[in-house]
């Protein structure tokens, strides 16, 4: 498992500051679990099913590299035990209300140069508000040949009141222009995306049902055999797709990139 951060005693600040008190601990241990281990009763599986496989496989490819690492925007840090044993972890977010972060701050990145083998940013970089000055703070943070993993939305809900952005795989490819090792991937394709949008038209209304005084565990547990057949569709669906090819247009619900700091 991963080491303690040497930031904990340091930088913690109370959430009330940030104006967010924590979500309950059993609310916490349910986002963890679904995201770390979704299953095909969620109405999101898919595309964690390939958000999961994606960034399991790229850090399986860094083992014995990665020694510090910073997760920024660090959320409930459903993946931290994907990392080598032995990696020492320093998580930052904005507040502490999806878990217990070493650093708190609205500042990108508060880190001296050169701390950090690896940067992790799980569907949170689409928040950044000037991406070209927070890849160059990345690798401002990174050791000589460190690297950066991020995931970002593609198709997905936004909030009306926040900034938040959208990128192609173009798009991120060339943000980490200069680097070494860029690698795009595509988190699923129409079909994952399909029954992202769709298994949330489906949640709206199970949480609709509730909220009306439906008896919940009788709507979870329609739903939940709603969503196994919606994903059951979609992964045939799915198969169909990957088997096409797709041609030169593609739709993912999410995509991964990952880099490699060119300079030693």
């Amino acid at each position: 498992m991963p080491k303690p951060s040497p930031y904990a005693a340091h930088h913690e600040t109370p959430a009330r500051i940030a104006g967010q008190e924590p979500l309950p601990e059993h609310v916490l241990d349910e986002i963890r679990r679904t995201r770390r281990h979704p299953a095909p009763t969620q109405p999101d599986y898919v595309h964690l099913r390939y958000l999961l496989a994606h960034i399991r496989h790229v850090l399986s490819r860094w083992e014995g590299q990665l020694h510090e690492v910073l997760d920024v925007y660090c959320g409930t840090r459903p993946y931290e035990d994907l990392l080598p044993a032995g990696a020492r972890v320093t998580a930052m977010d904005i507040n502490s209300r999806y878990g217990r972060p070493d650093v708190i701050s609205d500042e990108f990145l508060p880190f001296a140069d050169g701390g950090f083998d690896l940067v992790v940013c799980y569907e949170g970089f689409h928040y950044a508000p000037d991406p070209a000055a927070a890849v160059a703070e990345i690798r401002r943070v990174l050791r000589p040949w460190g690297r950066a993993l991020l995931t970002v939305p593609l198709v997905w809900e936004y909030e009306r009141s926040i900034l938040e952005r959208r990128y192609t795989g173009p798009e991120l490819a060339e943000l980490f222009a200069g680097w070494h090792e860029v690698d795009v991937v595509e988190n699923g394709g129409r079909a994952a995306s399909w029954a992202l949008l769709t298994g949330g038209i489906m949640k709206l209304g199970e949480e609709n049902l509730i909220r009306r005084g439906a008896d919940w565990r009788a709507v979870r547990a329609g739903f939940g055999g709603a969503y196994l057949a919606m994903n059951a569709f979609a992964l045939q669906l799915d198969r169909l797709e990957r088997r096409s090819g797709g041609g030169p247009r593609t739709l993912p619900p999410n995509l991964l990139v990952s880099a490699r700091r060119a300079d030693g």
